[in-house]
């Protein structure tokens, strides 16, 4: 039998299971905030009057407190969580290479037992509800499954020899499994529930179904090594400690030999420590009096429609203006707002909070990304890529390592002094101004010089068009000029019978003999 949409068997059983743990772990990480608040004690009762403000712990009246201790045990969490992910980004490529389902396996039971320790800690008094809350999002960090998620796929779409179509349907299921599961964590922060347990026992549910999933059908599609790739692999180390030195080896040569890649690692290492996007929401809620549900919204919806429709600027400008220049500009424009808007947060224009302006104001830059990446890419050059993108990935798990920490410990949802609130996001504004030196000096010189190559052949290449349509023009005229002068257009003229005619009498009448001249 067919299946819909052209997926194949082999689809249905690898990265189509692959998809649900990874969208498990998205929804487990759109609910920490909330279920970590829930899990706050204070000695305030929580008021039952009706119109009162909604606390977020059934254990505590006092609503900013909620906010701001539920913050720190978040941030101490996601701290954890990034631990996880580092350790697991250096060790999980090398031990798939040994079997793709035996790492799925790995991963999805360290995903289903940090779900059931987020479940446990509801039922735990304080001191050691919030502990497992935390060494539960350390488990989450160290399954690796969205790394091994593009393996997996990756594999597919070379058994298939499909890559396009795998590709594409996959996107089309993990939209389909957001669209299914994200409304349901947002109706959850609508609700604004204290009582988590239905939720985790459908998490946990979910995530032990897609266990016995990987078990009993998720195929092996690592392809059949040689005996030289077997003999080859034994020589590798296996250890995580083993297969994490070696790896670091080989990014400490990239950085030392290539011209480009360290410098830019620095920079946006410099760029990363100040996203302070971890207090986000409880900023909103603290200072706003935002619910969780409003701050939720408010704080992506504009971030997602902005980005669809103003996403293709930066490109339109570049054709209109120079990639140099628009590089420049949006570079100094998104610095230099950052830096305005950390000391602004606190502020209301005309009844709207800052926040909400501060990020309106960056929705134009939503296409500035993808042309750092089409520049990159020729900076560090195909064969360095696969490297230098790990080694990004592993300088954002360790920025976001310290900066869930350290915003969530600076931040303080009872402040009311305005230099106590805006502290968190004066620390940040200081990394991103620090961030502006690595470009002036080292990186900014060399991303310029590539935009004007870009410009430069973006020319060429429209000289070349406008050539080649020149030439396709004169070729018409030519083809239309040829077919008129074979046309007949004009009845051509009758030739002249009658001279014929005559002449050809003359030639007809025989010389007159002597005995008819002399009758004459």
């Amino acid at each position: 039998m067919a299946l819909p949409l052209g997926f194949t068997p082999l689809e249905v059983r690898t990265y189509l299971i692959l998809t649900l743990c990874w969208v498990s772990i998205v929804v487990v990480n759109l609910l920490e905030q909330p279920y970590a608040r829930s899990l706050i004690h204070c000695e305030t009762p929580v008021s039952t009057e009706e119109g009162s403000a909604f606390s977020g712990s059934k254990y505590c009246g006092n609503r900013l407190y909620v906010i701001d201790m539920g913050t720190h045990v978040s941030g101490k969490g996601q701290s954890l969580e990034n631990v996880g992910r580092i350790l697991i980004t250096l060790f999980v490529s090398g031990f798939a290479d040994y079997g793709r389902k035996r790492a799925a396996l790995l991963g999805q039971f360290l995903i289903t037992l940090s779900t059931a320790l987020f479940a446990v800690a509801m039922f735990l008094p304080q001191g050691l509800a919030i502990p497992t809350y935390i060494l539960a999002q350390g488990l989450q960090g160290m399954s690796g499954i969205g790394i091994l998620d593009q393996i997996v796929t990756g594999d597919v779409a070379l058994i298939l020899n499909d890559g396009v179509g795998v590709y594409s349907r996959k996107g089309i299921v993990s939209a389909f499994l957001m669209v299914i599961l994200v409304p349901i964590i947002v109706y959850v922060q609508y609700a604004e529930i204290t009582d988590f347990t239905w939720v985790w026992t459908g998490i946990v549910s979910l995530n032990t179904f897609a266990m016995v999933l990987v078990f009993f059908f998720f195929p092996e599609t690592l392809h059949k090594k040689s005996e030289k790739e077997e003999e080859d692999l034994k020589k590798k180390p296996t250890s995580i400690a083993g297969v994490a030195l070696d790896e670091m080896k080989t990014f400490r040569t990239i950085v030392k030999t290539h011209p480009y890649v360290g410098y830019r690692l620095a920079e946006d290492f410099l760029v990363k420590l100040a996203d302070c996007s971890a207090i986000g929401m409880p900023f909103m809620m603290a200072q706003f009096q935002f619910s969780q549900f409003h701050a939720l919204v408010f704080q992506f919806i504009p971030q997602l429609v902005g980005g669809v429709l103003l996403g293709g600027l930066v490109a339109s400008l570049c054709r209109a203006h120079g990639t140099r220049k628009v590089w420049q500009n949006c570079f100094f424009f998104h610095r230099s707002t950052s830096i305005m808007n950390a000391f602004l947060m606190p502020v209301t224009i005309f009844g709207i909070p800052y926040p909400l302006l501060g990020g309106l104001m960056h929705l134009p830059l939503s296409g500035f990304p993808a042309l750092l990446q089409a520049v990159e890419i020729r900076l560090v050059g195909q064969e360095t890529n696969a490297k230098y993108q790990a080694m990004a990935q592993l300088m954002g798990f360790i920025s976001g390592a310290i900066t869930s920490w350290l915003y969530s410990a600076i931040f303080f949802g009872e402040a009311t002094s305005y230099a106590r609130i805006v502290a968190p996001y004066a620390v940040s504004a200081m990394f991103m101004a620090t961030s502006i030196l690595p470009f002036w000096l080292t990186t900014g010189p060399m991303q310029l010089a590539e935009c004007d190559k870009l410009d430069q052949e973006a020319l060429a290449e429209m000289k070349k068009k406008e050539e080649e349509k020149a030439q396709a023009d004169k070729e018409a005229e030519t083809a239309e000029g040829t077919n008129e002068a074979s046309s007949p257009l004009k009845p051509e003229a009758e030739p002249e019978t009658e001279p014929l005619l005559e002449k050809s009498e003359e030639v007809n009448v025989a010389p007159k003999t002597e005995e008819e001249k002399k009758e004459d």
